[in-house]
């Protein structure tokens, strides 16, 4: 890309306007691209070298052109946790959501419903999102390892139970008719996934709700840890979750039986299932920056709103704290 087609590079700016909802989306959106997932740990260290060498200034005018700086931030947030600055496993960066959840959703949509199916694919389900959150997560508050192993069982148990539950209750139910059941049946594993996928962030992250998180200043410095902000992020994880599954497992069925009576839908087993895996690969595209877009990354709180000890804080400059920071995760 060239130079005049993108902004003067900031280490500390977003490149979008994370401000909005469609800034924060194009941010994420670029995140998860596959690209990313091919990375190095050369790669990685060198993007993070050369930003470390922007930071001390280092690097002689005209050495780097605006579009490589950026091209080594986007490497740095793809790969590298925020708070740790360790290397996320791929399996587990946002690259890989797409990859890894089709096969996932695949299982849950078009898998025979039975008790096995139920259960194997939602075990599958919450073990990754149990990954994925524990490697995403803030990490100023850590949990130790018996915490997080009982966290994802009782994940993992929550989510088995409501799905199987639910698909039980919507066979007993007799008295509807059979379109109806039809359609509570397909939103099993929405609700199973949801309401799972939630408590589940909510587990892994539970010291974040219970201790607290670090807030920081808009200078970067941090000014303690806060149970109001470790709340306030965790509720926006947990709706971000609920968010989540709903344009993967409510709109392809859906989508699915317009192409059906539009005739649009082959007719044949392998064309068909190539259709049916390109809806939900698009599907999964779109809910995901469109689902963690929905609250700012770096988020905000009014100093008003957290406990008193920080309310009358002051800034490097002397100057009073309105609004404090911190890192939401994903």
């Amino acid at each position: 890309m060239l130079d005049n087609q993108v902004p003067p590079f900031s280490l500390d700016k977003p490149r979008h306007d994370t401000s909005t909802y469609v800034g924060r989306w194009c941010k994420f959106a670029e995140l998860m691209s596959p690209k990313w997932l091919l990375l190095s740990s050369e790669q990685i260290q060198y993007s993070k070298q050369m930003l470390e060498d922007f930071r001390n200034g280092e690097l002689s005018p005209g050495h780097i052109s605006d579009a490589e700086l950026w091209y080594h931030r986007q490497v740095y947030e793809a790969a590298v946790h925020p708070q740790t600055g360790e290397t996320i496993p791929a399996l587990f960066r946002l690259s890989a959501f797409v990859p890894v959840n089709i096969p996932i959703c695949v299982g849950m949509l078009l898998a025979p419903p039975t008790l096995k199916n139920t259960i194997f694919w939602q075990w599958i389900n919450q073990s990754y999102g149990a990954g994925f959150n524990y490697a995403n997560r803030n990490a100023s508050s850590e949990q130790d390892n018996l915490t997080i192993l009982k966290s994802y069982a009782t994940a993992t148990v929550v989510s088995c139970t409501t799905a199987v539950g639910l698909g039980k209750m919507v066979k007993k139910a007799k008295r509807l008719s059979p379109s109806t059941r039809s359609f509570l049946g397909k939103m099993v594993p929405f609700v199973a996934v949801a309401s799972a996928g939630a408590f589940n962030a909510v587990s892994m992250r539970f010291n974040e709700f219970r201790e607290g998180i670090d807030i920081m200043d808009e200078h970067g410095e941090v000014h303690g840890r806060s149970v109001a902000a470790g709340r306030q992020s965790l509720g926006q994880v947990a709706l971000t979750r609920i968010a989540l599954p709903m344009p993967i497992l409510l709109l392809p069925p859906y989508l699915f039986g317009v192409m059906q009576k539009n005739i649009v839908m082959p007719k044949g087993k392998y064309s068909k299932l190539t259709a049916e895996l390109v809806v939900l690969t698009l599907c999964l595209w779109g809910a995901m920056p469109s689902a963690v877009a929905l609250f700012p990354q770096t988020g905000t709180i009014s100093a008003s709103s957290i406990e008193e000890e920080f309310q009358s804080r002051v800034d490097r400059h002397g100057q009073p704290i309105r609004h404090f920071m911190y890192n939401k995760g994903i």
